[in-house]
């Protein structure tokens, strides 16, 4: 009878584990909350949903997330700025972390100016400092992202140029505010300068000059999707081999964006409608 039960409680440890293996585990995707990384986390998402894993979404500013996936309350992050960006905020848990796939690359941040600010006038950072640059422009500069690098990069800027002494002063705001700040004075006329990043709807709506940068203090990223190095090892094979072939390029999730924010069309609806119309692009994606 011993020899027996052994048997039987042999035999349901390895059903259960081989069900478990079979049925794809939940996924808490992490997301920073600016409609651009909703954008491509959409896709991720439905990406995950037809590979059979139920997902729970959980969102916040950037150290917020970057925390959560640190104390493992987040499973994986779309997306992880590297190497500049978010490096530092990726640093301290960096070897407990797969690089999953890379959505875009040349994701860049930058300080921008509307075009009808002359660039004889402004073409670099450094110009915002002329006499006759600073009696016109709108010396509040309006970011977006508490905690992120747009941000953080932006503070550098205000020092190693000497741009509060230039009276400049930098304020985070809602991302409401922050696009109102640029719409308002595209339509005015009115001279202003904003921190700004690729791939990002408001460069496809308005018309934009991105500002030199002689000090360099923005680098050249890639969007990656990062995954807890323990969650990685347990997923299916299969899910490990078609989230490693997700791409989507700056053109595109600018322009899902730009459907999400402009058209007030729903994330997993853009993403579907964009899946289905790009079947030769996605359908590599799941290709066994």
């Amino acid at each position: 009878m011993k020899k027996l039960a052994y048997v039987l409680v042999l035999s349901f440890v390895i059903c259960s584990a081989l069900l478990a293996k079979a049925e794809p585990r939940e996924l808490v995707v992490g997301q920073v909350n600016l409609s651009f990384y909703t954008a491509s986390a959409a896709v991720v998402k439905e990406v995950l949903s037809r590979l059979g894993h139920s997902l729970k979404i959980v969102e916040g500013n950037h150290p917020d997330i970057y925390g959560r996936l640190g104390h493992g309350d987040v499973d994986l992050l779309v997306a992880s700025w590297l190497p500049h960006a978010h490096g530092p905020l990726q640093a301290p848990l960096a070897d407990r972390l797969v690089e999953a796939a890379t959505l875009y690359e040349d994701a860049r941040l930058y300080w921008a100016v509307p075009a009808h600010v002359p660039v004889e006038m402004v073409r670099s950072i450094d110009d915002l400092k002329k006499p006759a640059v600073t009696s016109r422009i709108d010396r509040e500069i309006v970011g977006v992202g508490p905690g992120s690098g747009l941000m953080n990069g932006s503070e550098q800027i205000m020092r190693r140029y000497g741009l509060e002494q230039a009276g400049y002063r930098l304020k985070v705001a809602p991302p409401e505010e922050w696009a109102r700040h640029l719409a308002e004075a595209s339509a005015s006329g009115r001279w202003m300068v904003m921190p700004l990043w690729q791939p990002q709807y408001l460069n496809a709506v308005y018309p934009l000059r991105v500002l030199e940068d002689p000090q360099g203090i923005f680098g050249v990223d890639r969007a990656v999707v990062v995954v807890r190095k323990e969650v990685w090892q347990q997923l299916p094979e299969r899910t490990r081999r078609v989230l490693g072939r997700v791409r989507l390029g700056i053109s595109v999730a600018t322009e899902l964006e730009r459907q999400i924010v402009v058209e007030s069309k729903p994330a997993e609806q853009v993403a579907r409608s964009w899946m289905a119309a790009n079947p030769a692009k996605v359908d590599v994606w799941f290709a066994d």
